[in-house]
């Protein structure tokens, strides 16, 4: 055809008849090869077992497991571990599969042929108002299903790898919760031994600083408050003693400690001591009368001498000297009234006055009082002798109150410098005790969980569909690949015949060369072909056939020992069809 020509049906149709060798001959070589494949391949057959994923039968309000996560985890990790070389390799040697290929191939490309012939498919559903569910849903039960050239080892190696997933599934559940429990013990230990050395250091920390803690604070506030007010409370009974006192000291200043005192007749009776002061002045007055020898002065003189001799002096005791001076201070103002200072009387008096005064005084109160004849007197010095002991009595105590008080704001003044360590000790004591509680609750709980597991009573794994025999191959699908046989065929005879004109620019009718020149045709002479062509042409198709078919069993000879197994292949592009099918 020409390039400046359009082209209809019956160009088409004249090409495939005057090209139909070259239509006819790829097709039925293609649609024989589709033929023997499907005839040739071996059957594949599958078996499968169906798990289901159980929930926990103790509601989780009660019970909650200890082994957590996905059920789409577990089987992937499950699947990991069982897939692993060793386990596939175990499984391997135990039905001794693959035989052929074991003696060609080394052992990762055998496992990962196996691999290829294990298929994992889950099963989901959708689950409303259940937390970590997505739009794919959950995840209730899952298929493990193995495929090979023989039913009977099919349905062994499907039950066996079903089996290890129950199996592997029960032991990795029960081992998690023994070893979450484990966990907890060990950390419930090293809490208990935090605990101890933390009490141990707040107890030593108590005994140093004793008084100072912050929970003795209040006591102390209370304690420096209560003893301010004790303090306050002595001071005024303090105040009120003094104040008794000095009443009592004016009382006494007004009271005479030396009174006199009458006999049974009603006479005034005098101690020696006055006695000996009175005879001495009469004496003195009889001696400015008569003369020494006078028997009145010889009498009194006598008397003296007794009374001296009984150990009455003048001035010998403080009563008597507060007596004589009373005595002496009543004559003197009386005399001062008649005379002048300069009178010899008035001196005299003033030196014994002068005398008397400048002689020692009694130190002991005690002296006084039993020196004293005045009741009221001895009443009034014993009271302020009371009254001056309450005051020291009282002092003391104050004293102690006092250094007690000190002691107290001391504590209160010293308590903020300790207070930030011993918070810093007890809030890690209460975190280290509030820790160990909760320990001990996950512990309580997961030794329930290990025993629900135990008993499995919690999520387990059920084989719902043990692995069948299988009576049917699942592949190949001999009728797909006889269909896509034909269809190949047809389009291999289409493509040579394509290439072919494609190829072939000569002029083939009397037509052409007409379209090709654009000018008539006068005649045209048919092709003379003597026997010797035609031997030529059939030995040259036959040549080519030769080579063609040769080049093909080398190639796939080639293919078959230096790259991939052509049965491999094979089940591989079945394999990989069945998938998008």
């Amino acid at each position: 055809m020409l390039p400046h020509e359009t082209a209809d049906i019956a160009h088409y149709i004249g090409i495939l008849r005057n090209r139909k060798k070259c239509f006819v001959i790829p097709a039925l070589v293609v649609l024989v090869i589709a033929i023997l494949v499907a005839q040739l391949l071996p059957s594949v057959y599958q078996s499968s077992s169906t798990i289901l994923i159980e929930e926990q039968q103790i509601p989780q309000e009660f019970v909650r497991s200890t082994v957590t996560g996905f059920a789409d985890q577990r089987i992937q990790s499950l699947t990991q571990q069982i897939l692993s070389r060793v386990k596939l390799w175990e499984i391997v040697q135990q039905f001794n599969l693959y035989e052929d290929m074991r003696k060609k191939y080394t052992r990762e490309e055998v496992l990962e042929y196996m691999r290829d012939d294990i298929k994992l498919d889950t099963i989901s559903a959708e689950v409303g108002g259940k937390k970590g569910v997505g739009k794919a849903g959950v995840t209730i039960a899952f298929s493990i299903a193995y495929r090979g050239k023989n039913p009977a080892m099919v349905q062994k190696v499907s039950g066996t790898l079903a089996s290890l997933y129950l199996e592997r599934n029960l032991k990795i559940r029960e081992a998690q919760a023994q070893s979450t429990t484990q966990f907890l013990e060990a950390e419930l230990k090293q809490l208990q031994e935090s605990i101890k050395v933390l009490g141990g250091k707040i107890t030593a920390f108590k005994g140093q600083y004793d008084g100072l803690l912050p929970e003795q604070h209040p006591f102390n506030r209370e304690q420096a408050t209560r003893l301010e007010m004790e303090i306050k409370q002595l001071d005024n009974t303090i105040r009120s003693a003094e104040e008794r006192k000095i009443y009592l000291e004016g009382q006494i200043a007004t009271v005479n400690p030396d009174t006199s005192f009458t006999g049974a007749p009603g006479e005034r009776v005098m101690s020696p001591a006055d006695r000996l002061k009175g005879l001495e002045l009469s004496l003195a007055d009889l001696q400015s009368k008569f003369s020494p020898d006078h028997p009145d002065i010889r009498k009194v003189r006598r008397e003296i001498d007794e009374l001296k001799k009984l150990g009455a002096t003048t001035g010998g005791s403080a009563v008597e000297r507060r007596k004589r001076l009373t005595q002496l201070k009543a004559e003197l103002a009386e005399k001062q009234g008649k005379y002048s200072d300069q009178h010899p009387e008035i001196k005299k008096l003033k030196n014994e006055i002068a005398r008397l005064e400048q002689e020692p005084k009694p130190v002991s109160t005690l002296q006084t009082i039993t020196s004293a004849e005045n009741p009221v007197y001895i009443s009034l010095t014993t009271q302020i002798q009371a009254s001056e002991t309450d005051i020291r009595a009282f002092r003391n105590e104050q004293v102690s109150l006092k250094d007690k008080l000190r002691m107290y704001r001391t504590r209160l003044e010293e308590a903020p410098k300790v207070e930030q360590e011993y918070w810093a000790l007890t809030r890690d004591y209460q975190n280290a005790h509030n820790k160990h509680q909760e320990v001990m609750n996950k512990i309580l709980e997961a030794r329930i969980s290990e025993g629900m597991e135990e008993h499995q009573k919690g999520e387990k794994f059920t084989l719902i569909d043990p692995a069948s025999f299988p009576e049917k191959p699942v592949s190949p699908q001999r009728w797909l690949i006889f269909l896509a046989g034909v269809i190949m065929s047809f389009g291999a005879g289409v493509g040579t015949v394509a290439l072919a004109e494609a190829l072939d620019h000569s002029v083939k009718n009397s037509d052409d060369l007409a379209r090709l020149t654009g000018l008539p045709v006068l005649g045209s002479i048919i092709r003379i072909q003597t026997s010797e062509d035609i031997t030529r042409a059939r030995q040259k198709r036959r040549l080519i056939w030769a080579v063609t078919g040769f080049s093909l069993i080398m190639g796939l000879a080639l293919f078959h020992f230096f790259y991939m197994d052509l049965w491999v292949l094979t089940a591989r592009l079945l394999r990989l069809a069945n998938k998008y099918t």
